[in-house]
């Protein structure tokens, strides 16, 4: 494992960073998007990634698209299942609380996203259960695919690199373009998800 020359490992610095950010100026971390090495499985995607254009219900029961949810928006996204009781509802109240910390959200068109990897126990129903479970507010959505095409969600949005549980916690920040461009660490706090959100809405 890499360590820097005051003794942490990558991923410490890199936490260490975030909180550092959000702890001067939410919206505008010192972090950079176009500079700088990508990480191995948290940091920085480089070359971004386009989401997979798939299928995908929405809570209120839509038919759409991944990527027509996730364009003309900055997108912070995690992988959930209604009926976890381990992570996911520690998942669920980061994002609550990003939206209590981010009170200009739909101003810079920035949402969140529950995405299901059940589909075949998951409901447009539970998924709205879900989002009223945790008091969302406009800007927090959540959607589930066919169960055809979970294998290439996990895959896609870099399942089980550290999973906790039997899915991974990490957030993934997709740009206004629908490409994949950032991955938390596991099971991040909601100053840095706001933090690196900030950054995107001060960069567009």
């Amino acid at each position: 494992m890499n360590r820097s020359d005051s003794g942490l490992t990558r991923r410490q610095a890199v936490s260490k960073l975030f909180a550092a950010a959000a702890a001067v100026c939410l919206g505008l971390p010192r972090v950079s998007f176009a500079e700088g090495p990508a990480l191995d499985h948290d940091g920085r995607v480089n070359p971004s990634r386009p989401v997979p254009d798939i299928p995908v219900r929405t809570a209120d029961g839509a038919s759409t698209s991944l990527a027509a949810l996730l364009r003309g928006h900055s997108t912070a996204l995690h992988l959930v299942f209604t009926e976890c009781t381990t992570t996911c509802p520690i998942q669920g109240a980061v994002f609550q609380r990003v939206q209590r910390l981010m009170h200009d959200q739909i101003e810079h068109r920035i949402q969140l996203l529950s995405l299901s990897i059940d589909p075949a126990t998951d409901t447009p129903e539970s998924l709205k259960k879900w989002l009223d479970r945790f008091h969302a507010r406009p800007g927090w959505i959540a959607a589930l695919p066919r169960a055809e095409d979970v294998a290439a969600l996990r895959t896609f949005f870099n399942e089980g690199a550290r999973a906790i549980s039997n899915h991974s916690t990490q957030v993934q920040i997709v740009n206004p373009r629908a490409e994949l461009i950032w991955r938390t660490q596991e099971l991040p706090s909601s100053d840095s998800i706001v933090a690196i959100l900030g950054k995107m809405s001060a960069s567009r």
